[in-house]
């Protein structure tokens, strides 16, 4: 996709520079073998299709991997499930979710090498629909789209913002981070659409962002509260209207994102 040309704040120092483009919610290949997985550039990593919850303390996850390939999922401090794919490369797992909701790492082995997901998942407990995978350095990415014109939020230490949502297809949108134009991509033909910009770096005390999307005569409007991680730990806490989840990135450092 092209990149759009942003208006950032002077002070711009992000840990992992991947945040900066527009990279909409994709899907994942799907063909029948390992042979056309690796010619379509598919190396192993697995990747999540969908997201369920069949009762209060079990979610299922459910996507596509090599054929046959061992798939496991991490989660609290050394806990974790394993599971097989078949000869298709679908998999399926049930999960464990309590409180706010669970956080996973998901990865598989191929040829001895541990080939990791492309972020981690968050699902929230009740609320399997607005499951995200959370990227390093790069917005988080829904796994179903949800119809909302502001999704999802991201920032770091360094107050690089990235946004997510849903708008009519195809449409420009206005991102308006306190009151000014800050960036304008095109959704994709599912309506979703991914932008980043810079804020100023967060701290201690929270402080309220205005945040809009316009597109197709239509506005969203948020106020998104920013303020440093308490701890340099994976924590779930509910906001006003949805999540935040500060979350380890493999590098280092800690992501906070906000699920809406």
């Amino acid at each position: 996709m092209k990149k759009i040309a942003l208006k950032i704040l002077p002070a711009l120092s992000l840990a992992l520079p991947g945040l900066y483009g527009c990279e909409p919610p994709h899907t994942a290949p799907r063909p029948n073998h390992a042979a056309e997985l690796r010619a379509a550039g598919y190396t192993g990593a697995p990747v999540i299709t969908a997201v369920s919850q069949p009762s209060a303390g079990t979610v299922v996850v459910s996507g596509q991997a090599l054929p046959d390939g061992r798939v496991r999922f991490l989660y609290g401090q050394d806990r974790a499930v394993g599971v097989t794919a078949d000869s298709q490369g679908r998999f399926s797992a049930e999960l464990p979710v309590s409180g706010a909701g669970g956080l996973y790492d998901l990865s598989m082995e191929d040829s001895g090498a541990l080939l990791h997901a492309e972020g981690r998942l968050f699902v929230p407990a009740g609320q399997p629909a607005r499951a995200v995978l959370l990227r390093p350095g790069a917005p988080a990415q829904p796994i179903a789209a949800p119809n909302l014109g502001i999704t999802v939020v991201d920032y770091d230490s360094a107050g690089a913002l990235g946004v997510v949502g849903r708008v009519a297809p195809h449409a420009g949108v206005n991102l308006v981070v306190e009151g000014e134009v800050r960036a304008q991509p095109i959704s994709d033909p599912n309506g979703m659409y991914s932008a980043v910009t810079q804020i100023p770096p967060p701290t201690d005390a929270t402080a309220m962002v205005a945040v809009s999307a316009e597109a197709a005569g239509a506005q969203w409007k948020r106020a998104v509260p920013v303020s440093r991680p308490a701890a340099d730990q994976d924590a779930v806490t509910a906001i006003d209207g949805g999540w935040r989840v500060d979350w380890r990135m493999p590098g280092g450092g800690i992501q906070t994102t906000l699920v809406f």
